[in-house]
């Protein structure tokens, strides 16, 4: 938590000393989230699997230049896995909701319309749900997941405005069980995201 909080405070005083001119884009972003967990130890005998969710949400894009700019994109996210094998009846689906904001370095390159980038930085993730199949199991999962997401797209101007199509690769730092045996799993997500949006310059 500690961690956590230094590295968003640092984040956020980044935003407040952005020059008075940084270029300001606001947009929409959705798309689907390829979501699984790991454990540690590995469960014997048990098949993990992705669980299909999606995330929608917003963009803030600050302009430091013409190729590098921090994005913030608050976003309603699904997460979770599905589990197979020994001690399963049939198929178990973790899932669990969550509203998190990834505070990203975008740093674009190329001469042409179309821009490819790459982008990393850290996530916040704060829990709305969680459910074993039907079960409400809450009160088992830890409220925060912190996380770095990195990955890369590109980008078109369409207008004065801006389509992009990205891939990301999502990784809870956070154990996420809520557990006060020291010896109980350690439970982290990551994920692979595909996503897609559109930016707008602030002011038209």
């Amino acid at each position: 938590m500690k961690k956590m909080n230094i590295l968003m405070g640092a984040f956020l005083t980044f935003i407040l000393v952005l020059p008075a001119k940084a270029q300001v884009n606001f947009g929409v972003i959705g798309g689907l989230n390829l979501a699984n967990v790991s454990f540690d130890p590995d469960p014997d005998g048990v098949d993990l699997s992705n669980r299909t969710g999606f995330g929608i949400g917003g963009v803030l894009s600050f302009g430091l230049g013409e190729t590098l700019a921090l994005q913030l994109e608050p976003m309603f996210l699904q997460k979770g896995a599905k589990a197979t094998g020994q001690g399963i009846t049939g198929e178990t689906e973790l899932k669990a909701s969550y509203i998190e904001v990834p505070a990203m370095l975008k740093f674009a390159f190329g001469s042409g319309e179309i821009k490819p980038y790459v982008m990393a930085g850290p996530t916040i993730g704060y829990l709305l749900s969680a459910k074993q199949d039907e079960t409400d199991i809450k009160d088992d999962v830890k409220s925060i997941d912190f996380g770095l997401t990195f990955g890369g797209g590109v980008s078109l101007p369409m207008g004065n405005n801006t389509v992009f199509v990205e891939g990301r690769y999502s990784l809870g730092l956070t154990d996420i069980n809520d557990d006060s045996d020291p010896n109980a799993d350690k439970i982290k997500t990551k994920g692979i995201q595909i996503m897609a949006g559109i930016t707008f310059p602030l002011g038209g």
